[in-house]
């Protein structure tokens, strides 16, 4: 081969690795593009189910808001949730309604349920179970998102509804986003 040869082969070559390197380059600089559109979409989607979740919440908070209104919705209410909580037992509040209505230690109050069994509904079951108040071997259902997005929303209004009637001056105004958990304790 010839020195122009070489050359014009050298200059191919050199054109060769360069188009391959800005493959090399376009491809990563396309798969950053596509990651960072890939996150903002995951982004936009959640702020799209938080807000769908928040307007979930602000309905139904109207709803119960009509059904306390209601003698008894109360009731209804809670058997909502005692059927999210409890789905294979079909449990309702029993005929003896409100067994307990307390703000001390914790706020917590307790129904029958129609099978015999109470349920008990409290913002701390480590401090009920430390003062012995609920068992080591109660089921503590959490009432959260997880169970359904209204299930705080559900249990805080029951709550306010009872504790005013009941407490009256007395009844602590509990945080907006206060954690319920349901305790099942079983017929004795």
């Amino acid at each position: 081969m010839t020195t122009l040869e070489w050359t014009a082969f050298f200059v191919l070559l050199l054109a060769a690795l360069a188009a391959g390197a800005a493959t090399t380059f376009s491809n990563g600089a396309v798969t950053r593009a596509i990651r960072r559109l890939e996150a903002t979409y995951r982004r936009e989607k959640s702020l799209e189910l938080e807000q769908l979740q928040a307007q979930a919440v602000d309905r139904r908070r109207a709803e119960v808001a009509g059904i306390l209104d209601q003698p008894n919705g109360w009731r209804a209410v809670l058997d909502r949730v005692l059927a999210d909580a409890l789905p294979e037992n079909g449990n309702r509040v029993g005929r003896e309604g409100l067994l307990d209505l307390s703000a001390d230690p914790a706020p917590r109050f307790t129904v029958a349920g129609t099978d015999g069994a109470s349920y008990l509904f409290t913002t701390s079951p480590a401090t009920l179970r430390r003062l012995r108040v609920i068992g080591r071997k109660d089921a503590v259902i959490p009432l959260d998102a997880t169970l359904a997005p209204t299930a705080r929303v559900e249990v805080d209004a029951v709550w306010e509804r009872l504790a005013a009637e009941r407490l009256r001056d007395h009844a602590p105004v509990l945080p907006r986003q206060t954690e319920w958990f349901l305790v099942v304790r079983e017929g004795k």
